[in-house]
């Protein structure tokens, strides 16, 4: 039996172009997890010559106000990808930390469950 996901796509980022030089300044593009386990991105990237794109998830420490580096995916393809994340009620944040090719646009949808 599948996972069972309890609310509905909601958009996290849109056309990002370029990779994020810095995190985010605060949590207000983050995504709260309160109350859910995991939280699936449904990403799409679509680009020329894109050879590898790198995101990274980050957790923020509400006590040190500050981000935290979570676990990095690479892809290696234009199209759409699902990435699930054990988020376990944390305010997190999907950033993209490297590309290699001639361009990119990336957008991604979130559902926690």
């Amino acid at each position: 039996m599948g996972e069972t996901y309890a609310t509905q796509p909601k958009l996290h980022r849109s056309n990002v172009t370029t990779v994020d030089a810095t995190d985010p300044a605060d949590t207000s593009g983050a995504i709260s997890s309160k109350g859910y386990k995991e939280c699936r991105f449904d990403i799409t990237i679509t680009g020329t010559d894109l050879t590898s794109l790198e995101t990274q998830v980050l957790f923020w420490n509400p006590r040190q106000e500050n981000w935290w580096g979570g676990g990095k995916r690479t892809f290696t393809s234009t199209r759409r990808h699902a990435l699930v994340v054990d988020s376990r009620g944390a305010t997190i944040f999907l950033k993209v930390t490297a590309f290699n090719g001639t361009s990119f646009s990336l957008s991604a949808d979130y559902v926690l469950s």
